[in-house]
C-alpha cells in the first residue's frame, strides 16, 4: 500500500519531535526520538492522561537503515484515527530516515 503522508512538527521533545502525521485519511500524532527499544522512555514521553484516555498507543523500534521506510509504512497501516505511535530509532541516520518517510526532511 503506497501512503501518501505528510507531517508537521507540534513541539520538540527530548531526544525528538512530536508530530502530527496525516497519511491519507488517517490523522495520528507520532512521537519521533533517537533511543533503544525501552518502555521507560515510552512512558516518559508519552504523558500519563493520554494512557488514561484510553487511546491505542503503538510503539515500533526502527533498527535498520533501508528498513525504516517499511517499518514506519507498515505501523500506520495498522493504526486507527487518533492513535498514538512512537518511533524508537536506534541512531541518527534511522532517524532523519524514519523522518523523511514522515514527510519531513531533518
Amino acid at each position: 500500500m503506497d501512503l501518501m503522508i505528510t507531517s508537521k512538527v507540534l513541539e520538540a521533545i527530548k531526544g525528538g519531535v512530536l508530530l502530527e502525521v496525516q497519511a491519507d485519511d488517517l490523522k495520528v500524532q507520532a512521537y519521533i526520538v533517537i533511543s533503544n527499544v525501552d518502555m521507560a522512555v515510552v512512558e516518559a514521553l508519552v504523558p500519563m492522561s493520554v494512557f488514561e484516555s484510553g487511546a491505542q498507543v503503538h510503539v515500533a523500534g526502527v533498527e535498520a537503515l533501508g528498513d525504516g521506510t517499511e517499518q514506519v509504512v507498515q505501523v500506520l497501516e495498522n493504526m486507527d484515527p487518533d492513535d498514538i505511535v512512537v518511533f524508537l530509532c536506534e541512531n541518527a541516520v534511522v532517524y532523519a530516515e524514519s523522518l523523511a518517510v514522515l514527510g519531513l526532511k531533518h
